[in-house]
């Protein structure tokens, strides 16, 4: 089972890295799934995946009581607009893209009642 863990992991850090220079793909979804899988297959790799400059931060807001930050939330909230803008433009006003358009602004709104991070010391 460990290595399940260990290859989950690992997929999610390249998927995550990866989006980094994607724009409108999730990164941090990403980087959070292979922080959860790692630490269940190989711990000592999410260690080092949480004390990452680039990407470390937003893993420990996230274990430091499910914390967001500002841009965070700005970011994902208008990559979402953005997705759902695009899939009206191509599909029109349907039942599809309406539930998509639910779907998304409930997101929005769960990820804008997440505490944001305190200060760093």
């Amino acid at each position: 089972m460990l290595i399940f863990w260990r290859i989950l992991g690992v997929a999610s850090v390249g998927i995550g890295v990866l989006n980094a220079f994607i724009p409108l793909l999730p990164t941090t979804v990403f980087l959070l799934i292979g922080a959860w899988a790692l630490g269940k297959g190989a711990p000592d790799w999410r260690a080092k995946l949480v004390a990452h400059p680039r990407f470390g931060r937003a893993l420990r807001d996230w274990d430091d009581g499910r914390r967001v930050s500002r841009r965070g939330k700005y970011l994902a909230a208008t990559g979402m607009l953005i997705s759902w803008c695009i899939i009206v433009l191509s599909r029109g006003f349907d039942p599809v893209s309406i539930g998509v358009g639910i779907l998304l602004a409930a997101i929005a709104i769960w990820l804008w009642t997440r505490p944001e991070p305190r200060p760093e010391e």
